[in-house]
């Protein structure tokens, strides 16, 4: 297994161990003793998931899973993104990812949650509660936001105005409403989760026109990463037109890639994604090369401010 260089000539490969990795979209979760997850734990069969069978996720996953799925890869930090579906769960989540990272030091930081129907008095609250935790840098809402109501206006203030990321969950048909709110919040640190989360492969000519909108703001980041959630594969040659498309969007300074294990693992192996990464940035100088993999998330997510 290779890893481009971090020294020499575009397309020098070297050894993996000569570049660093940081992960910006991991998951850990036990949903053999924490109910916090029904989407995953009780799906409705009249309602099958795009995702496929999520048997194949819904086991217990740790970082002591994840060192044994990332061996041999130089991991320095990673990102933890809530997955929680349950009502007020992100809470006890996030207080379980602190006693986590105390006693084995993943992860490095985290992106919590909201609930997206919930007055605003409780949604401040609880970005307030959140934000007394060292691992805390922003929050994603996995659904229910909608990009031009008066909470979402208020929140998008709040995270600005306190420095926090918003990892948006947007879709195809979603980007361009999302690219108009955004407009309004330059100063607002935003990361493109999934690469914009396109539901199938039928989805790649609205994502892309809906990708560029979002990629005219200068303030908006592209997470590459959850593919195989759309094409059921960690294939290189079946992902390489989606990531080439973000690279060519947004440049390896605004682009990074991350594994969102164990969801994409049902897909295929870390080392197999990450060959495909290291494939797509083989275009690119030794300096973007580790932006991709690791100095852009370093500076987006600061895993290392909760460090002792």
């Amino acid at each position: 297994m290779v890893i481009l260089a971090a020294a020499g000539r575009r397309g020098t490969l070297v050894q993996m161990a000569e570049i660093s990795i940081v992960d910006p979209h991991v998951h850990f979760w036990l949903p053999s003793a924490r109910p916090w997850y029904p989407l995953m734990q009780e799906p409705d069969p009249a309602r099958p998931s795009t995702l496929g069978d999520l048997r194949r996720m819904a086991h217990d996953y740790t970082a002591a899973d994840y060192r044994v799925d990332s061996a041999g890869f130089d991991v320095t930090a990673l990102v933890h993104v809530s997955a929680t579906s349950r009502r007020g769960a992100h809470l006890r989540e996030l207080d379980w990812l602190d006693g986590m990272a105390r006693g084995e030091g993943r992860p490095a930081a985290a992106i919590g949650t909201i609930e997206s129907d919930a007055d605003w008095a409780r949604i401040e609250s609880e970005l307030d509660t959140q934000r007394r935790s060292p691992l805390f840098r922003g929050i994603r809402v996995l659904r229910g936001l909608d990009p031009s109501t008066a909470t979402t206006a208020a929140l998008l203030d709040h995270l600005e105005k306190h420095a926090l990321i918003f990892d948006l969950v947007a879709h195809p048909h979603s980007m361009s409403r999302w690219a108009e709110t955004l407009r309004a919040h330059e100063n607002l640190t935003v990361v493109l989760e999934h690469a914009g989360w396109p539901i199938s492969a039928a989805d790649f000519d609205d994502w892309s026109w809906g990708l560029a909108r979002l990629g005219a703001l200068p303030n908006v980041h592209c997470k590459i990463s959850g593919l195989g959630m759309t094409v059921h594969t960690l294939d290189a040659t079946v992902q390489r037109p989606w990531v080439q498309r973000c690279l060519e969007v947004f440049g390896p300074r605004r682009a990074m890639f991350a594994s969102n294990f164990p969801v994409d693992r049902m897909y295929g192996e870390f080392g197999r994604l990450y060959d495909g990464y290291f494939t797509a940035a083989e275009q690119y100088d030794p300096p973007d090369q580790e932006a991709l993999f690791a100095t852009n998330a370093r500076r987006i997510y600061r895993p290392d401010e909760s460090r002792p």
